[in-house]
């Protein structure tokens, strides 16, 4: 004789398994950022600005020199960008030079905080990455219009015959513009770092676990 099960139990036991399902996917997607993952991450991150920092010093360190040398030149237009090239680029290293430090110290911190607190270290990192993405936007957009003057006063020395004028819009774009790439490429990578930071969930997991009257839900706390 065949036992007679009660619909209601049956839609419990169903309900409750789709449920487990969809809080079980759901964490699946949080778990894709495990600790090791974020440990490569935040790694890779500040190497990355580590390394811009570097790209951006040479090339101020390499248009400062260049800049020295051409000032002493006696063709204007040679004078009017070996002095742009001089003030930039100087200003470029110093900056370059103070920021691979703070880069430095920056990596030190998070990788501490990681270690002693992985849900302080997200907290916080996610924060600072917000904060970085919004001064991109003003960085960029300088860099962008120091760009489009330097082409504009390249143009305006052209056609009135000021070499000096010329000179110097020559240097302004060729600084500005490849700083501007440089950190469009900075912004794309904060943005990916940011959103691993985002997915990693370092303290609670939930995962269904299977019993004889179905599908129970357990939360385990992940360190």
């Amino acid at each position: 004789m065949r036992a007679r099960r009660d619909p209601w139990s049956i839609t419990a036991v169903l309900v409750a398994s789709a449920v487990a399902w969809s809080l079980d996917a759901r964490a699946q997607d949080a778990r894709a950022v495990s600790r090791g993952d974020i440990d490569g991450d935040l790694r890779g991150y500040y190497d990355g600005e580590r390394l811009a920092a570097t790209l951006i010093g040479g090339m101020g360190v390499a248009a400062a020199a260049g800049g020295g040398f051409l000032v002493t030149r006696g063709d204007d237009l040679a004078r009017g960008l070996g002095w742009s090239w001089l003030v930039m680029g100087g200003l470029e290293a110093a900056g370059a030079v103070f920021y691979g430090f703070q880069v430095g110290a920056e990596l030190d911190h998070y990788e501490a905080a990681l270690a002693r607190d992985p849900s302080f270290y997200r907290a916080e990192e996610i924060d600072h990455l917000r904060g970085t993405s919004s001064r991109f936007v003003f960085y960029r957009a300088a860099e962008l219009s120091l760009a489009v003057a330097g082409g504009a006063a390249t143009t305006y020395g052209i056609a009135s015959h000021r070499g000096a004028v010329t000179g110097a819009g020559i240097g302004v774009a060729s600084l500005a513009l490849p700083f501007f790439v440089i950190d469009s490429v900075n912004d794309v990578r904060a943005s990916r770092y940011l959103d691993q930071v985002r997915r990693f969930q370092p303290a609670i997991g939930i995962q269904p676990i299977a019993s004889e009257h179905g599908w129970l839900l357990s939360m385990a706390a992940r360190f």
